[in-house]
């Protein structure tokens, strides 16, 4: 509609530019019918760079409209920038009415500012309108596993390339039949421009196979239900890849389905049909609650209930269970078909551990068909691997977040310091991300795994190239870890050369402060501990528990772990025992050997002596200051694991034993910090009394919390003297270690306590995860810096 007739002799005319998460969320509709409201004149358009609106009307009704279009934006819409230019009033006759038009797919020659590109959106969790059209009768979505509207759905993993156009997406050839047609042009229905939008007649279809693939008889859906019902394994296509099914509470079930994954020990999440189920199985927080039921529809692991019905092996030697609600349509539809007493399935990735999703039907059958009974599929091509996201509750704080992937990705942060030139950053070896750096923000790839499996390494290439194109991001720089060995490493130099640009190496640990500091929006100085497993520290050696003095560009070591000998190296990692002997050999000396806790560690006496005598000679030893080796260490020592089958295996039954402590030991600092440069945390005394207390029989559940307390009694200590020292009084923690939630609420604790500030992830893993986050901070500070010395020489 026009402008009023009162208003249109002071016509002004606006140019909107707004990027960010804007595409495929509803937004052009939105602004229509925005537009109609305030009775505007003008278009709206997607773009390879956002959406674009021009808008003619009176003063007020800009002013109204402007405000509108944030403050009643969609909820899946999240703007990053809006670009605001003024325009002359439209000459001639008055536009009849506000329009959406075609998307433009290149650059608008008539864009004053070049700079951007498209935000990528999400995907979601079926919405509410959605079920509720499933499960009418009447309705012509009843029942049809792939529905969807501009409020949910896939986006991430079907998009081929921007703007956000079904032409641009894998459901290209599924041609919309008239009745959905209809709706995806119709501005006041919610499938207007819907780009996924499908049904029964047109769209994708659901089929249940045998695993060579050949269909099997009956409804897909209720067939299905009835093999979960009877303790059978069935593959299911989801958002992002295929999952692994089966019954919750039954034990030769589970076990089977472990075999089959070779999964030892490393927990199975859980499928529950609703929050209240859920809230049967886990303790849950008040803000993990809600994002369970979120868009982003993440695991969320909290603290089992006792005695509930679920089998041992979903999650074994683990006070936490990792839950999540059923998020596409095909999932709600299992849960109404199955018995109600059937509350959970366990609902694991698909795909042989370490190696990645399972996204395509073909390769189902080669992949996982020996992992299942049958496999529950759809036609809809994926077309990248997307896992579920992780989250930790933390009870009454903000849920941490241990896996950023389906729902999260790829939406970008902000960088607190440029990130104008383009770059990429290879973030770690393991629980590896990838970043792009363009326009003052970082965007963060899905979770991809350990680099060390070639599938997982060709998957990280193959995301580099892909992000890129997607983004059109031609980099610049890249950012990389300082490990010579790390494979990430070597492909940063590898691609750096190729295009023949600049390599910026980031240390691991500053990588992990910058990475909490970027979150906040920090530039520095900030206090920062760091524990993990592994790092490579500028002196050559593995570090892993340290104190730096950080801001963005820079750190300096402060202080750390008290360095420990490792025989074999990275084999200590997997057998704890190394650890263990590490601890007694630093607390005893050269004659540990024969303590009665190296005999009870490592009972063979020939390979006792093997082992003493790498440690006391110095043979095919590395040195390590990383926590991780400490908690292992004291793992081995208590009883509780000489083996980790698994990444922080040892660590998680440390801390599940201090969890179940019902009166922890009250004792002095075990502890002594040395002074030097950089100073050293000691802990003899504590692997000393730990030592003795097994001994005497004190419970393993008391000497775990004693571990916990001590260190992190011994960690505040240290950065309490640093800020009295530097006068820093803001604290920043990250590191794999810091997804132990008893350790980081003890430490937070005691620093908040002596009056200091401290920063702790949200957005981002503490782990290696956020890695790629951090490198890019570091390298877009460094730049930064860079380039004002050379504008100010």
């Amino acid at each position: 509609m026009c402008p009023t007739a009162e208003s249109s002799s002071k016509s002004l005319r606006r140019r909107w530019r707004i990027l960010g998460q804007v595409q495929g969320v509803g937004f052009r509709p939105f602004v229509y019918r925005l537009a109609h409201q305030f009775e505007l004149g003008g278009y709206v358009r997607n773009d390879a760079r956002g959406v674009t609106v021009e808008a003619q009307g009176s003063a007020v009704q800009l002013k109204r409209f402007s405000r509108a279009l944030d403050a009643e934006r969609p909820p899946l819409a999240l703007i990053d920038h809006v670009l605001v230019e003024e325009l002359p009033p439209a000459a001639g006759p008055c536009p009849v009415r506000f329009q959406i038009r075609e998307s433009n797919d290149g650059a608008a020659a008539e864009l004053a500012d070049d700079s951007g590109r498209a935000g990528v959106t999400v995907d979601s969790a079926v919405c509410s309108a959605c079920l509720k059209e499933m499960s009418d009768p009447g309705d012509r979505c009843y029942r049809y596993g792939l529905t969807n509207c501009t409020d949910c759905g896939p986006r991430y993993t079907i998009i081929d390339r921007v703007p956000y156009d079904r032409r641009n997406t894998t459901m290209l050839g599924f041609p919309m039949c008239e009745d959905c047609r209809a709706e995806y042009t119709d501005p006041s229905d919610r499938r207007y421009h819907a780009q996924p939008i499908a049904c029964h007649d047109c769209g994708p279809s659901v089929e249940l196979v045998d695993p060579r693939g050949a269909p099997l008889p009956g409804d897909p859906i209720t067939s299905c239900a009835a093999l979960l019902a009877g303790s059978k394994i069935v593959a299911i296509k989801g958002l992002g890849g295929f999952h692994l099914a089966v019954r919750a509470d039954d034990e030769r079930a589970v076990a089977r389905l472990r075999r089959g994954k070779r999964r030892d020990g490393k927990p199975f999440a859980l499928m529950s049909r609703s929050v209240e189920v859920a809230g049967g199985l886990v303790r849950l927080g008040g803000q993990a609650a809600s994002l369970l039921g979120s868009a982003a529809a993440p695991i969320v692991l909290a603290p089992r209930r006792p005695g509930v019905a679920v089998a041992a092996s979903v999650a074994p030697d683990n006070h936490r269970l990792g839950v999540m609600l059923p998020y596409t349509p095909i999932h709600h539809l299992l849960f109404t078909e199955l018995d109600p007493a059937i509350g959970a399935l366990v609902m694991t990735s698909a795909n042989p551990s370490g190696e990645p999703l399972t996204i395509n039907n073909d390769e189902a059958i080669s992949r996982i068909s020996g992992l299942c009974d049958a496999i529950l599929w759809h036609d809809r091509p994926i077309r990248r691997r997307v896992d579920d996201s992780v989250y930790l509750d933390t009870g009454s704080g903000d849920p941490l977040p241990l896996r950023r992937a389906r729902g999260l990705v790829p939406a970008s942060l902000p960088l607190p310091v440029g990130g104008d030139v383009p770059g990429l950053c290879v973030g770690g070896e393991l629980k590896n991300t990838v970043a792009l750096v363009r326009d003052g923000r970082a965007v963060l790839s899905q979770h991809l795994g350990d680099l060390s499996y070639t599938p997982v390494f060709e998957h990280f290439t193959e995301t580099i190239a892909d992000l890129a194109r997607l983004f059109d991001v031609q980099p610049k720089w890249i950012a990389h870890d300082l490990h010579p060995m790390y494979l990430g490493t070597s492909h940063a130099k590898a691609l750096a050369k190729t295009l023949d640009i600049q390599l910026i190496g980031v240390q691991h640990h500053h990588a992990h402060a910058a990475s909490v500091m970027a979150e906040h929006g920090e530039t520095g100085p900030v206090l920062a501990v760091v524990c993990d497993g592994v790092g490579y520290g500028t002196d050559g050696t593995s570090w892993g528990g340290e104190l730096l003095l950080a801001d963005l560009t820079s750190f300096k070591r402060l202080a750390h772990l008290r360095p420990i000998s490792l025989a074999g190296g990275d084999a200590a990692a997997h057998d704890t025992r190394r650890c263990g002997l590490a601890l007694l050999h630093q607390v005893y000396g050269d004659d540990f050997v024969d303590h009665p806790a190296a005999i009870t560690l490592v009972k063979d006496p020939d390979e006792r002596r093997v082992l003493a005598g790498m440690l006391v000679r110095g043979i095919n030893c590395t040195t390590s200051t990383a926590t991780g080796r400490y908690f292992d260490g004291v793992a081995s020592l208590i009883g509780l694991s000489i083996h980790n089958a698994f990444e922080a295996q040892a660590a998680m039954r440390v801390e599940t034993a201090a969890y179940r402590c019902e009166m922890p030991m009250s004792r002095g600092a075990l502890f002594h910090i040395a002074g030097g440069d950089p100073g050293t945390i000691d802990l003899s005394a504590l692997i000393g009394a730990i030592v003795a207390g097994r001994a005497c029989g004190v419970p393993a559940e008391a000497l775990a919390a004693l571990f916990h307390d001590q260190l992190a009694w011994a960690l505040s200590d240290a950065v309490q003297d640093a800020s009295r020292r530097l006068g820093v009084e803001t604290v920043a923690l990250s590191g794999g270690v810091f997804c132990n939630q008893r350790l980081t609420d003890c430490l937070t604790g005691r620093l908040s306590a002596g009056g200091l500030r401290v920063l702790v992830h949200g957005k981002v893993p503490a782990n290696d995860g956020g890695l790629a986050l951090g490198q890019a901070a570091v390298a877009a500070a460094q730049l930064a810096k860079a380039h004002n010395r050379k504008a100010g020489a």
